[in-house]
């Protein structure tokens, strides 16, 4: 007796795609049986569709798209300018039934999307009730990244997939007259209000401490516990003249000459010309991995003084929200009454022992009560101090040299980064 042949793995994978919509017809049926006789499943062509019928041959679909080299589950409006909503494969039924059923009801009852659907997001959380509070006060709000975090962007007829949040925290992004702003709430660092203005094509900070209560923090973040949701809308509401946003300006020149008293020995060795620099990616949010693991040496491709970087350095920390810092002199050249600045130029990465002593350092440099570390490298760091940094509460930079850019090597520093992206670059362009 001869074995019968298996089936192809692509008819496999069709009998199994097939199965899921059937579940999901049913498990759609039976959450909202309102919209039962409306329900359909097409599968004509294998391009499997669960439909929603609105009227005449409009309808509201749940299917499995391609974007780039990804492949999401989408629920797809009909309206033409519309946004499709994009979900994860692994995305549990009950979600996805709801959100085509939340999309489906908004047109059938002629009403916008319930919160949190509307936003993408299965949950009310902090974020899509601060996009509910500013989408009353009119303003538009482009993505609510909470739970979810998957949009597409780009060409209509062949959308790429933009993956947000997870380490970064939840955000929610917003398009004001004069301004674009991305509203943070990081895992350590708290709310973060970051506005982006396209005539200079960069983000700066809006100092949340001073909008609320004309005191300035020392460090960038405020404790979720500090303001609600709403005190975050009021502030937003009163525009970006009240805002007082600094945006960083351009370095200043590299050629400036440095006196010998400037110098001091740490000076010389962290930036001599020919001091090696840790390969890393253009983007500032660099992958830890790579900057820990390995960490390949080049040589700068330009000269920088020592002045040019202590100046880089303090304008951009000060840029992140780091507040209580001034110029000091050759042997302490950034100063603070709340924070520690340590400048390692170590060959090596940066290990635990060398975190801990420096933290004893910093904690040893308060008169009151103990200073915040941070550290200022040329090189990576191993992920057990990367670690205790965060236990620490400490931040810790790597030096870019030849970008003039600071990067975070744990997380409490790459919270504390500015937002890098233009965010003209991120939506679906119309059709």
């Amino acid at each position: 007796m001869c074995p019968l042949p298996f089936p192809p793995g692509d008819m496999v994978a069709a009998f199994g795609r097939h199965l899921h919509f059937k579940s999901l017809e049913q498990a759609l049926c039976d959450r909202h049986p309102e919209l039962a006789d409306r329900v359909h499943f097409d599968d004509v062509n294998r391009l499997m569709h669960l439909k929603v019928t609105l009227s005449g041959k409009r309808s509201v679909a749940l299917a499995q798209v391609r974007m780039g080299y990804t492949i999401v589950w989408a629920v797809l409006d009909p309206v033409l300018n519309s946004e499709p909503s994009v979900w994860p494969l692994d995305t549990p039924d009950e979600v996805l039934v709801d959100g085509l059923h939340a999309v489906a009801s908004a047109h059938l009852t002629g009403v916008p999307v319930a919160s949190p659907w509307r936003w993408n997001e299965s949950e009310p959380s902090d974020m899509t009730e601060l996009a509910d509070l500013l989408d009353a006060r009119g303003v538009r709000v482009r993505r609510v990244a909470a739970g979810n975090g998957y949009f597409p962007y780009g060409l209509r007829h062949s959308p790429k997939l933009d993956i947000v949040g997870g380490r970064d925290g939840s955000f929610v992004e917003a398009e004001f007259p004069d301004a674009f702003v991305r509203v943070s709430l990081k895992p350590a660092l708290g709310w973060l209000v970051d506005v982006y203005l396209a005539e200079c094509g960069a983000w700066g900070r809006v100092d949340l401490g001073w909008n609320l209560w004309r005191s300035t923090r020392p460090g960038p973040g405020l404790p979720r516990a500090d303001a609600s949701v709403a005190d975050i809308a009021e502030v937003l509401g009163k525009g970006l003249n009240a805002w007082a946003v600094e945006v960083p300006h351009e370095p200043a020149d590299r050629g400036e000459p440095v006196s010998a008293e400037r110098r001091s020995e740490w000076q010389e060795s962290l930036f001599a010309d020919e001091a090696a620099l840790p390969e890393s990616p253009a983007d500032v949010d660099v992958d830890l991995g790579q900057l820990i693991e390995d960490s390949a040496p080049r040589t700068s491709r330009r000269s920088t003084s020592p002045r040019h970087i202590t100046d880089t350095v303090l304008e951009q920390l000060t840029a992140f929200g780091f507040e209580d810092l001034e110029e000091g002199d050759a042997e302490q050249p950034i100063r603070s009454d709340t924070f520690h600045i340590e400048w390692h130029d170590r060959a090596k990465n940066l290990s635990t022992s060398e975190a801990q002593r420096l933290n004893g350092l910093a904690a040893a440099a308060g008169e009151d009560t103990p200073k915040r570390l941070i550290v200022i490298t040329t090189t990576g760091i191993s992920r057990p101090a990367a670690a205790f940094a965060d236990t620490a509460k400490a931040f810790v930079f790597f030096v870019d040299r030849t970008a003039d850019k600071l990067m975070g090597l744990n997380s409490r520093a790459r919270e504390a980064l500015l937002p890098h992206t233009n965010p003209a670059e991120r939506g679906l362009e119309p059709w």
